[in-house]
């Protein structure tokens, strides 16, 4: 079992989990966000029997590796083929989607304790809509038989704490606040889209010896784009929620044995993939397109730059890119706000990065 000294941050979170009925850790990514209640897992609380929240089977994987390799009891309910509960205390990990029918009645019947949810911006970002199965993740606390609950993000905006407030109560303790890397250059660039492929060729070019990602909005515009980098010449691969689990598992384990001194490869991804990726070889970022909400174009500026090394982000957008984004926000009222939200911060003067900080601390105590 791994026992690891904790950072200051990390210790108070802990501290929460254990004094309090629910926490609420917001921390930048890749800071270490899981040791918390990994370690609150293996050593201060064996005997507990948690239900893990993940929204993306990938990273259900990734966390009960790491819980296994801390001596605690991990299953993952995700996915085809999805294992039930341990047999005694330890972790079940699923996805919202199985929060219903027979895994709903399953875990009612295994008796958790201690709810963990895991990129809890989710529930604000993909409930309304996309994934609605999210919002039902706070309503496990509803019963009273899951009396404690920790919930961890990079970015949470202050509606979003807000509400979980008015769910939660006063038994709600909110710890951090969302900032970007201290060695992330962020650019923001006016691109018409009849010249954004001849951008998108100059910067690959700028950072030829760096690996990177290349963010876009839909599965279609991921395989089209990464083709287009293979003409370029880039060595590149592209993901997507729509492949099969043979080549998600593919790619991943591709991404988990490259070494910072192998060649350059650069990743064409919708926003699925970037939830969860921790390599410390990425070091640039490029939004192809702007993203439909300023908590997802944070999450994507979050994937570069790990471990403290410098790392570049670059913007691109258009007036255009709205007429045709408006058609995904549809006639959501949320959607429709959170798109205006991009559109505002772009066109607004000043620091990008000031300003992107600004919003999500704004509304907070």
């Amino acid at each position: 079992m791994f026992v690891h000294a904790l950072k200051p941050f990390q210790q108070e979170a802990l501290d929460s989990l254990l004094r309090f009925d629910h926490t609420l850790l917001i921390a930048p990514t890749g800071s270490g966000k899981s040791l918390v209640f990994q370690q609150f897992m293996a050593k201060e609380r064996p005997k507990t029997r948690a239900v893990f929240i993940s929204p993306l089977n990938a990273l259900a994987r990734q966390q009960a590796e790491r819980f296994r390799a801390f001596g605690v009891s991990a299953s993952v309910g995700c996915g085809l083929g999805g294992l039930g509960p341990p047999s005694g205390p330890g972790v079940w990990i699923l996805n919202p989607e199985r929060l219903s029918g027979r895994f709903l009645s399953v875990l009612r019947e295994w008796g958790p304790d201690l709810l963990i949810v895991d990129e809890a911006h989710c529930i604000w970002e993909w409930g309304e809509s996309f994934r609605p199965a999210f919002r039902r993740v706070p309503e496990l606390l509803a019963g009273g038989s899951i009396r404690k609950s920790f919930w961890c993000t990079a970015t949470l905006p202050g509606p979003a704490l807000r509400e979980l407030r008015e769910r939660l109560g006063p038994a709600l303790r909110a710890l951090g606040s969302f900032g970007l890397p201290g060695t992330l250059q962020l650019s923001v660039v006016r691109s018409p889209l009849f010249e954004r492929l001849d951008l998108l060729q100059r910067l690959l070019a700028e950072h030829a010896n760096e690996s990177g990602m290349i963010f876009v909005n839909t599965r279609a515009s991921a395989e089209r784009v990464q083709r287009i980098l293979r003409f370029f010449g880039v060595h590149s691969l592209f993901y997507h929620a729509g492949m099969s689990v043979e080549e998600r598992l593919g790619l991943e384990s591709i991404l988990s044995r490259k070494k910072p001194d192998d060649p350059p490869l650069w990743i064409v991804a919708t926003s699925a993939f970037g939830m969860g990726m921790d390599y410390a070889w990425l070091r640039v970022c490029i939004l192809f397109e702007p993203s439909l909400s300023l908590l997802s174009l944070a999450q994507a500026l979050g994937r570069v730059g790990r471990g403290g090394l410098s790392s570049r982000a670059h913007v691109l957008w258009h007036e255009d890119d709205f007429l045709r984004q408006g058609w995904f926000a549809g006639s959501c009222p949320r959607n429709r706000s959170r798109l205006l939200e991009v559109k505002q911060w772009l066109e607004s003067p000043g620091d990008p990065r000031f300003r992107l900080e600004k919003y999500f601390k704004e509304g907070y105590d």
